[in-house]
Formats: structure tokens, sequence, C-alpha cells
């Protein structure tokens, strides 16, 4: 097979859920795939990304790089999606033909992006979740023109199979835009099984002074987005302070990218328990999870979320909403609250300090990380590429 791969969604240079989950599923697909061809497609007049450069990286160091290739065209980016989407000009598969002399078999886009495909090529388009069509407030507006314009509706109808990352979101697609649930593959994320290899006990104290952490604390760590809940996050710690005297001296961490009007909003609360570290380095993030009491993700709506495994591989108790995808990935290896419930997260965060508790919490966590893997998601995307060609109906 000839396997095209939209890089657009990394241009960006983000490191949210959905570029590492291109980072990681790239990486390890070329790592299970000795057989098949990928083509890397991406278009911008600027300077790569950084995220595009280690994925360049990635493939250059795979053994079988000199049968992969990558077309990278440099139309304006403006330009290019108005044509992408109100002309369905150029057909992408037939653009790359044109590039490297390759039809494509099959053209995976791993996030919703304009791409025209025409009936010569097989397209198969990852879902990540429905937050813009079922909670456009939290979207800028530039955001919210975007997601209309694209028409997501006809990208998923358009596209031959589609994956979705988890079981809620399937039953979202199917449900929000009418799609026959046998089009639809469920493919969890994973993380890899040597992330918590990063712990180093040795670099606890460099890091505490790094991000000038307290002793004791609770930590959020992910990017900071109205979904995100943090203001009931907020809310749920001060009444636990209040509730829990005993714990005075605990903390609340809040790491990661924001921008600054959200950032400026929840800073204005002006608590000397709350923390801001900021974006929190890749190599660091192990260490900061195994420094932490608890971690608390109080999403509103998450297709997957991500770094619910990520806590669960170092160890930490897991305080998460039990709303969308959440249950679904974390089983009973976290305490889930209602996220709009401030008091609810206050009771868990007590819950997570009791000995017995987090000795349980933990005992589960070992088994339920082990249902995820990113060499998994690697080994059933290829399945669905090879099935899908097989059997396109």
């Amino acid at each position: 097979m000839v396997i095209a791969i939209d890089l657009r969604p990394l241009l960006g240079g983000k490191t949210s859920g959905v570029e590492m989950y291109i980072t990681h599923l790239l990486k390890n697909l070329l790592k299970v795939d000795h057989r098949n061809r990928y083509v890397f497609f991406l278009n911008s007049t600027h300077n790569e990304s950084s995220l595009i450069k280690s994925v360049i990286k990635i493939i250059s160091e795979n053994p079988s790089s000199e049968k992969h290739l990558i077309v990278h065209t440099k139309y304006p980016n403006k330009i290019f999606n108005l044509l992408l989407i109100f002309l369905r000009y150029p057909r992408l598969d037939r653009l790359i033909y044109r590039q490297t002399g390759l039809q494509p078999d099959i053209f995976f886009a791993p996030d919703l992006r304009p791409a025209p495909i025409s009936s010569k090529t097989i397209k198969i388009t990852t879902i990540h979740d429905l937050a813009f069509k079922h909670f456009p407030k939290f979207f800028s507006l530039k955001s919210r023109i975007w997601f209309k314009m694209l028409n997501a509706a006809r990208e998923i109808h358009e596209s031959t199979k589609i994956i979705a990352v988890s079981n809620f979101t399937k039953k979202d697609i199917v449900k929000t835009y009418s799609i026959n649930p046998a089009k639809i593959i469920v493919i969890h994320e994973g993380v890899e099984p040597n992330f918590s290899d990063q712990i180093e006990q040795g670099k606890i104290a460099e890091i505490k002074a790094k991000y000038k952490l307290p002793d004791n604390f609770f930590l959020f760590l992910s990017t900071i987005e109205p979904r995100k809940n943090i203001p009931n996050l907020i809310k749920g710690f001060k009444i636990f302070i209040e509730k829990f005297p005993k714990y005075k001296d605990y903390q609340l961490v809040i790491a990661g990218k924001t921008n600054h009007k959200i950032f400026s909003k929840i800073h204005s609360q002006n608590n000397p328990n709350i923390h801001f570290p900021g974006f929190i380095s890749q190599k660091d993030k192990a260490t900061l999870y195994s420094m932490a009491s608890a971690f608390i993700y109080p999403s509103i709506l998450e297709g997957f979320g991500l770094p619910l495994l990520e806590a669960m591989r170092c160890g930490v108790p897991i305080i998460s909403s039990n709303t969308s995808s959440i249950p679904e990935v974390t089983g009973k290896a976290a305490i889930l609250i209602n996220p709009l419930k401030p008091d609810e997260i206050a009771a868990a965060m007590n819950k997570t300090l009791i000995l017995k508790n987090r000795r349980k919490l933990q005992l589960s966590m070992k088994k339920q990380v082990t249902k995820f893997s990113w060499e998994k998601c690697a080994k059933e995307t290829l399945t669905t590429f090879s099935l899908s060609l097989q059997n396109p109906e």
C-alpha cells in the first residue's frame, strides 16, 4: 500500500493532545510497518515548526526511510484552505501523485482538515472529539469561524472510515452526524511504557526550584482552556482548605500553556496557595507527576484524555470527571466526580490523601494502564488501513 498521511495539524507547533497523538502514532507506525510505503503531506510557506522537524527526524531515522517521501507544498495557507473548502480543489491524492508519481491507496487525516480526495483513494479520518460542535463558547471567534467553514459533516461523510479515539466519541459522532456505526472504528490512544522511566529522583530538587513548586500539592497539567474547568477546580480547592484545615500547607499547581485572556482571568483570583508554573517541558512531566499528592483533571469534555494515562503510568492518584470519555479511560483507577460540583472535588481531594485509598487506586492504575499503548494504537490503525482497502464498504 501507498499510505499518505496529512501532517498539516502539526504546523501550528502546539503540543496538545492531537499533536501528541500524531507524533506518537507515526513513530509507532513506522516501527511496526516494514511493508508499506508512506508519503507525508504538508503545506506551508513558513519555516517548519519544531514538531514537524521532530517528525521528519523520526522518518529519516527509520530503517526504511529511503522508500518514504515527504511532500511539502508551499501555497499560501489561507488561499489553499479556501480552495480546498469551497472548490474541493486540488484533490490531495492527485496533488501527491503529480509531485511523486505515487497514487496513494489510503489518505489518512489524523485530525479534521479540509481534504478533498478523488475516487481513486480511500480517505480515513480520525475524530478526537466534537467539542467545537457542542461547546462553541469554549473557542475563539476565529476558531468558531474556521470550524463553520470546515464543514465537519462533509469531511466525515466523505471519509470511507472514521477512527474514533474512544467509544464515547464514536457514539457522539453517530448521534450528531447520523453516521452508520459500522463506519466508525474505535482505536484508543496510548502512553509509552517507558514514560515513567523519565522520573528522576535526583532531579526532584532541581525541578522543584525550576518551577518554584511547594512541598505538598495537587496537580493539574494540561493545556489551560475553558473546557478544562479551572474555575470549579479552584473553587473545589478553596472548599478543601476550609473543610480540612489540617492540610492548610497544601497548594494547587495549575500547569500548562494558556492564552493571556484565560490566564489573567484565573490569576486575578490572587490566592497565594494557587501556583501557575506555566508550560512544563516534556522531559520534566513524569517527575512532576510523581511529586504531586494527586492529579486532578475535572474536564467538561474529553475525546480521550492523554494526561490521565501519563498520571497512571507515574502512579499518582487521580481525581477526574464522571463525564464523556474519562470513565472509559480510567476504569476504577480514579475517583470520579461531577465536574460542576466543587464540593465533590474537595471531598475527593481529601480521599486521595488517605493511605488505604491511595494504595487501592495505585493497584488499579497498574492494571488499567496496561490496556493502552501507542504500539497497540499503531497496529490497530494499520489493520484499519488494510481492511478498508480490501473492503471499502
